[in-house]
């Protein structure tokens, strides 16, 4: 039950961050694999922010998250956009990826490699779910990630902004016949993404410490959860995160820590054999 509860509580950080690689690649059909640098922007940021004395901790975490949110339009528009011009242009892969080691590069050389302790958003100690401890922080985490997909699957379905997001990856080009902006619907996609990193980036350095590997394990998790749960739903990340974090977390606890890590992505390598959608994704079709 320890290793159970512990995969749950730990599976709202993956989803919150495969929430934004979700969010990006149903609008755009592109993925942001800096969004791990981009999670330790979150941290670093928070750092930064926390000795403004005269702004309130909710005022603090606005500004972490709107910088966030701004750095993700410059993604999209820079590295993303210029180089997906079309259904199998996938130079953005290089291009995220890149930004990625020159943003690790850059907090290694400027930071250093050891860990800054974050206070921003910090709740020590542990509360007993199902009568195990579970880290606070963690809970806070987990319970923020379930709440972002209810209002992303809400969003999805019953606003006018979800269709537009849903045509736009169907059929850009009609929907700019419409009046609508592809390049701002991808920009307003990225930022919200962005967002979410940064904000998981502030909650998880006020646990573990700022440091510039702060998200490298995360992405990688949060990518594999994204996989298992589907690319295509909103449910994906947390139903994926779930399965992941227990999967994870029992087999480490059963069999060790390294072998916990290879059974989560051998799950990602049978989730791609049987189900190549995901657990909650659906199928996409080819348009020609």
């Amino acid at each position: 039950m320890d290793a159970v509860v512990s995969g749950i509580v730990l599976a709202g950080l993956y989803a919150l961050v495969g929430q934004g690689l979700v969010l990006t690649f149903v609008t755009t059909r592109t993925l942001n694999f800096a969004s791990g640098e981009l999670l330790a922007v979150g941290g670093f940021l928070a750092l930064g922010v926390g000795s403004w004395s005269w702004l309130p901790t909710p005022g603090k975490l606005a500004v972490v998250v709107l910088v966030g949110g701004a750095l993700g339009a410059v993604v999209h528009r820079w590295l993303v956009l210029p180089f997906a011009r079309g259904e199998h242009d996938s130079r953005w892969l290089l291009s995220t990826v890149g930004i990625s080691y020159v943003l690790l590069n850059l907090f290694t050389n400027g930071e250093g490699a050891n860990p800054q302790r974050v206070e921003l958003t910090r709740n020590p100690g542990t509360v007993e779910v199902l009568g195990v401890g579970v880290n606070k922080q963690s809970l806070v985490i987990a319970v923020i990630a379930v709440v972002v997909t209810l209002a992303l699957v809400a969003a999805s379905r019953w606003t006018s902004g979800g269709v537009i997001m849903r045509a736009v990856a169907e059929d850009p080009r009609t929907v700019a016949l419409m009046g609508i902006s592809p390049r701002l619907v991808g920009a307003v996609a990225y930022a919200a993404a962005t967002a979410l990193a940064a904000l998981a980036g502030v909650l998880w350095a006020s646990e573990v410490g700022a440091t510039p590997g702060l998200g490298v394990h995360v992405l990688v998790s949060a990518f594999a959860v994204a996989v298992i749960g589907g690319l295509t739903s909103f449910w994906g990340p947390l139903v994926g995160a779930v399965v992941f974090g227990v999967v994870v977390q029992v087999s480490a606890y059963e069999l060790g820590a390294l072998w916990g890590q290879v059974a989560g992505l051998a799950l990602v390598i049978v989730v791609l054999v049987l189900r190549p959608e995901g657990l909650v994704g659906r199928r996409m079709e080819a348009k020609l």
